[in-house]
């Protein structure tokens, strides 16, 4: 089994997804019996196939169009995944050299309850326009555990936010612990925002404040779509 997926998701920009595998096949010398990429294609408007540089890259792509459907497309990652850690983070999130080695060399002694961030340069949370060290959406997690714990609430799917707030408090509230990993920074923000989409918070700020109130379940009914794997 492979120690490490680094999971992903893109929604009409295959150009970031390609510049993700262009990036990590610059990493000189490095086992990729070891780790792959899974990246979710969430129904852009046309397929396209990438260059995957010989990495062991898994390309899926979602077939119902679902607004806002990151965490129906991190789920199927998830599921998909054959890593005993993943690795979560946006397409804008450019994962460092250093950062891809450390993991690789340190996932094996990690605690499987703890869900890891790590910091991440030149980010700027768009929402409230501060400068933050820590993304909400870039995370390290146990792949067994993570299942057990539910994975991404689907509920959330149709509108914009707060599946990535809502599911850390769904993770301590069975079990889970959340830390910070390491003193470096392990990503580069690159600043990427898909433009011209719908932008309302109340629908799913009104569904996380119910599911709080509500004790937190587990999501049930996963991945709620048809989808299918790209292939060259």
């Amino acid at each position: 089994m492979k120690k490490l997926s680094l999971v992903t998701h893109y929604y009409n920009t295959h150009d970031k997804a390609q510049h993700l595998l262009d990036h990590l096949a610059s990493f000189p010398d490095l086992d990729t019996s070891q780790w792959e990429i899974v990246v979710v294609d969430d129904c852009s408007q046309t397929e396209q196939t990438l260059n995957k540089h010989g990495l062991n890259v898994r390309h899926m792509r979602v077939i119902d169009d679902i607004p806002w459907n990151q965490a129906g497309a991190r789920s199927l990652g998830a599921l998909i995944a054959e890593g005993t850690w993943g690795l979560f983070f946006d397409i804008d999130q450019e994962l460092s050299e250093f950062g891809l080695r450390y993991l690789l060399g340190h996932v094996d002694n990690l605690q499987h309850n703890a869900m890891f961030y790590m910091k991440v340069e030149d980010f700027v949370d768009s929402t409230i326009n501060e400068k933050l060290t820590i993304h909400p959406n870039t995370f390290l997690v146990h792949m067994p555990t993570f299942r057990d714990k539910g994975m991404y609430d689907e509920d959330f799917a149709g509108n914009y936010g707060y599946e990535d707030l809502y599911l850390p408090y769904q993770w301590e509230r069975h079990g889970g612990v959340r830390l910070i990993l390491g003193e470096e920074s392990f990503f580069t923000d690159k600043k990427f925002r898909t433009p011209n989409l719908e932008r309302n918070l109340e629908p799913n700020k009104l569904k996380s404040t119910q599911k709080l109130m509500g004790g937190l379940k587990k999501p049930k009914n996963m991945i709620r779509f048809e989808w299918t794997e790209i292939s060259l």
